[in-house]
């Protein structure tokens, strides 16, 4: 099946009549797709599992099963395959039930050749937006995958008194999340070599003895450049030909990234022998280096922990952000459940009512369906984008264009893109920006796509017919120009309370049961990481009535040079 996901899906026809195969195989060879035949319905999944299959086009009237059978088959195989039911006859019940069982289209014969083009081109598209989709979500499971086990690795790093036991717990959680059969957490002794502080997989006495100097084999590597060593295959690996991959290294594949307390590295994580056989990948890696600084962070706290036990009041400060932070990621689990089910319950809704009443509804109704099922899941992606480009750039993933540009333009675009959401909501906008306002420094995307979110966040908390105002000016501090940009809106005020938490990721106004706003609190996170990240700064303002003021300070170059040198 690896190899099918890297081959050009094929068009497979059933029919039991070999002028009709003919035909359509005339038809659809242009196309330039792999045509498959089969005279039979029997042995299709046996097909599917040898063939990458992206339409189907089959006969409802076969000698050796039902049509509607095979339908049924190829959609619990795979449900992204598009199939298009054919048949001698214009029989609306069957219609119907082809339809209802997510059959992309029903052709009668004689069927025209624009015809079978038409809908074998959008059943392609559709094949490969579903494709999509699919990784999309698999992705997205991944990446919570991920969060829970980085959740779970830094609450061990909190609980722990002793520093062993701490070592052994994350080893233990990166072996049974990761999937290996081979880990060791090395540390830097005061002798300048590596030695090995928690182990999985290796004897006592390997564990014991093991010393790695800086640039002897992977671990001595790892310490010698300070960087990452992924080695997919390490037979074929120049860097580490010495090594005998033989039995140490079953599948060849190993992992090692370097653990920094601060600017120092003080260790090394091993992994090898996936369990899967599969080589270790990039996400592999990232993964890794996370726990690895999560492990260095449970190092340093657990110094700080018993080299500052009398400052009980800092540690009682710390728990209680645990405590918040774990209430605000159970709080994402509630919104994802809700928000997610929301749009898939509306999408399927509207599916089935085009579904059950095809026949019945006019072009318009059908239209307007569509435009619903569109919009929800224009929602579902916005959704998931905006939680996977958050976590992402928290996690520095992302590569950053810096430039200076004008602050107007980031303005002119959301007040563009969200004029219409304004529009249903008479909101009256107001936009101030001083005459010949100096640039700022930064990614243009990345701002545009902060800005964006304080303007989704006005609009979302305005009453109707509330005022949006926009304010930019240059401002000086401590010696340095910055451009003051302001966004107040009308409506709903933040409490305060709140005050100290609402830029923290997944926190949100109202109440997840009774008046929860749509989305899952990511907006103003994404803001304040993406502005401290151009070395700027976010902050609420005091209003005297209503409404809520976010006041951003944003460095110029020149600033921006002058706080990075």
């Amino acid at each position: 099946m690896a190899e099918q996901q890297h081959s050009k899906p094929a068009i497979l026809l059933i029919d039991d009549v070999p002028l009709i195969l003919d035909l359509l195989e005339d038809i659809l060879e242009d196309l330039g797709y792999p045509i498959l035949r089969s005279e039979s319905g029997l042995g299709i999944p046996q097909v599917l599992d040898r063939e990458n299959v992206a339409v189907v086009f089959c006969d409802v009237s076969l000698p050796d099963i039902n049509g509607v059978n095979v339908l049924q088959m190829i959609k619990q195989h795979t449900s992204e395959i598009q199939v298009v039911m054919i048949s001698g006859q214009q029989d609306f019940n069957i219609a119907r039930q082809v339809l209802r069982e997510r059959a992309l289209d029903y052709l009668v014969k004689p069927f025209s050749q624009e015809e079978v083009l038409r809908v074998a081109k959008q059943g392609i598209s559709s094949y490969f937006q579903a494709v999509h989709q699919n990784d999309s979500r698999l992705e997205a499971q991944r990446r919570m995958a991920d969060l829970i086990l980085l959740k779970k690795v830094g609450e061990t790093a909190s609980s722990g008194n002793d520093l062993q036991e701490l070592l052994d717990q994350i080893l233990d959680s990166i072996v049974h999340s990761v999937g290996v059969g081979v880990a060791s957490l090395m540390l830097l002794k005061d002798d300048g070599f590596l030695h090995i502080a928690s182990a999985f997989g290796l004897s006592e006495e390997i564990a014991r003895a093991v010393r790695v100097s800086p640039g002897e084999g992977i671990s001595g590597h790892v310490l010698a450049t300070g960087e990452a060593v992924l080695v997919p295959n390490i037979d074929q690996d120049s860097r580490f030909k010495s090594l005998d991959g033989g039995q140490r290294y079953k599948n060849q594949s190993l992992l090692s990234v370097p653990i920094y307390v601060r600017e120092d590295l003080v260790g090394v994580i091993n992994v090898n022998n996936k369990i899967s056989g599969f080589p270790f990948d990039v996400e592999d890696q990232n993964l890794l280096v996370a726990i690895a600084n999560q492990v260095s962070l449970a190092m340093e706290n657990f110094k700080l922990v018993n080299n500052l036990r009398q400052q009980t009041v800092v540690l009682e400060h710390t728990n209680e952000d645990l405590v918040r932070v774990n209430r605000a990621r159970t709080r994402l689990v509630c919104n994802l459940s809700h928000e997610l089910k929301t749009p898939l319950t509306s999408i399927m809704g509207y599916i089935d009512l085009s579904m059950s009443f095809f026949d019945k509804l006019s072009e318009e109704e059908i239209k307007d369906n569509l435009v619903q099922v569109h919009g929800e899941g224009k929602r579902l992606e916005k959704l998931i984008t905006g939680m996977l480009r958050l976590f992402s750039i928290e996690s520095e993933r992302e590569v950053w264009r810096w430039k200076s540009f004008g602050v107007p333009w980031p303005i002119a675009d959301a007040f563009q893109y969200y004029s219409s959401k304004m529009g249903e909501r008479d909101l009256i906008t107001q936009i101030d920006i001083e005459d010949d306002l100096p640039e700022i420094y930064g990614d243009q995307e990345k701002f545009g796509m902060a800005f964006n979110s304080l303007v989704d966040n006005a609009i979302k908390f305005n009453r109707d017919g509330g005022l949006i105002r926009v304010r930019a000016e240059v401002r000086h501090l401590e010696g340095l120009d910055y451009i003051y940009l302001q966004i107040l809106n009308h409506g709903q005020s933040v409490p305060l309370r709140a005050h100290e938490t609402i830029f923290d990721s997944y926190t949100q106004l109202g109440d997840i049961d009774t008046e929860k706003p749509h989305g899952v609190g990511i907006g103003l996170a994404l803001a304040k990481v993406v502005v401290d990240r151009m070395k700027g700064d976010i902050f609420l303002e005091e209003l005297p009535d209503e409404g809520t003021c976010f006041g951003l300070m944003l460095p110029t170059e020149k600033t921006y040079n002058m706080l990075t040198a």
